[in-house]
């Protein structure tokens, strides 16, 4: 039996009806919900959310319905997006898809499953259906941020129906962005290794003092994000007292990890984060998560389009370290200006915005 959900305008239930649509309405109301499904929380929670929508118990009543709206070829009412259960099983799913997707009035309506409760397999199973625009948790979503998801969905579905060529989806990220990435990266290296074996005497003598004033491990690991949003760990020497007795007398910093804080000595591991191809040797800085994660417009993301670097762009902003978001975008990738920045700011040379 079918469901019904009371809201601000009353819904109906409807009985079985045929539908011979010849040509485009010319006058299509849009119901803001359409929901397929048994728990009553989700439908409460969309009454709740929007003033006017439709829910159904499955594929069956869900595609009665449909024929019921569409019944009118000058005045018919579609769903503005289809909120499917995933315990309704695939079978259920496919049909309810292929009948929306067979009238071209409904192309572009956003098709979206709600899979609390499915099992691992089964979550993994719906990712690789292609019909499927969304796999979400609607008991995650305050009203704000449902209706944000939503709107965007009904863009990119619009867009990729209308504009196909336009929205092709990018299954794999570059290991070089260009041409240019390539020599920047071939540069990089070259560069990282000159370093390494001209400073490796040091770094040794550094370790061994380390070791022996902090009682601890040599090098301090923290994650950063770097291009495509990939996590790395950023290695620095360890400047922290491993002795407890120590830190509770206040001292946290070691005596040689201070000298090195205030030299810029400690942060001499990250030219391996260079040579493995982590970090470039002049990029924007890489963020910790928690900063990385606040970038979510699309002129933001661009920051993560280059390789983060051991000095960055930002220094370059009255003298202080900004945040991405107050720092203008990376300049595109040249290495004869990398070269120059750190030729003109050699006490930029190691990044401490990266510590």
């Amino acid at each position: 039996m079918e469901l019904t959900l009371p809201t601000k305008k009353i819904i109906n239930t409807y009985k079985r009806y045929s539908l011979p649509v010849e040509k485009e309405p010319t006058d299509v109301t849009k119901l803001q919900f359409f929901y397929i499904g048994t728990q009553t929380r989700y439908t409460e929670k969309l009454q709740e959310y929007f003033e006017f929508g439709y829910t159904t118990s499955s594929a069956d009543n869900a595609i009665n319905t449909l024929k019921r709206l569409l019944k009118k070829a000058d005045e018919v009412t579609i769903p503005s997006m289809v909120i499917a259960e995933g315990t309704l099983g695939t079978d259920q799913l496919v049909e309810l898809h292929k009948y929306i997707y067979s009238h071209k009035i409904m192309a572009d309506v956003p098709f979206i499953v709600e899979v609390t409760g499915l099992a691992k397999e089964e979550l993994n199973r719906f990712k690789r259906y292609t019909f499927i625009d969304e796999l979400l948790y609607l008991h995650e979503f305050t009203a704000p941020a449902l209706v944000r998801k939503l709107s965007f969905l009904q863009r990119m579905k619009q867009k990729r129906v209308q504009q196909p060529e336009a929205c092709k989806v990018e299954t794999f990220f570059p290991k070089y962005a260009s041409v240019k990435g390539l020599v920047k990266r071939g540069l990089d290296l070259l560069i990282a290794s000159v370093f390494l074996a001209v400073l490796g005497p040091l770094m040794l003598l550094i370790a061994l003092a380390v070791k022996l004033d902090t009682g601890g491990p040599v090098l301090y690991a923290t994650l950063r994000t770097g291009r495509g949003y990939r996590i790395f760990n950023l290695y620095k020497f360890n400047t922290i007292v491993q002795d407890a007795a120590k830190k509770k007398a206040g001292l946290t910093i070691s005596r040689v990890g201070l000298f090195l804080r205030k030299t810029s000595l400690d942060e001499l591991p990250q030219l391996l984060n260079v040579w493995w191809g982590d970090l470039s040797l002049v990029g924007h800085r890489a963020l910790p998560l928690y900063e990385a994660e606040r970038l979510t417009t699309n002129d933001n993301a661009h920051h993560f389009l280059a390789p983060a670097g051991l000095t960055g762009w930002q220094v370059q902003k009255n003298g202080k370290v900004v945040m991405p978001v107050e720092a203008p975008l990376a300049p595109a990738t040249d290495k004869l200006y990398d070269i120059w920045l750190m030729a003109n700011k050699p006490a930029a040379a190691i990044q401490k915005s990266n510590a």
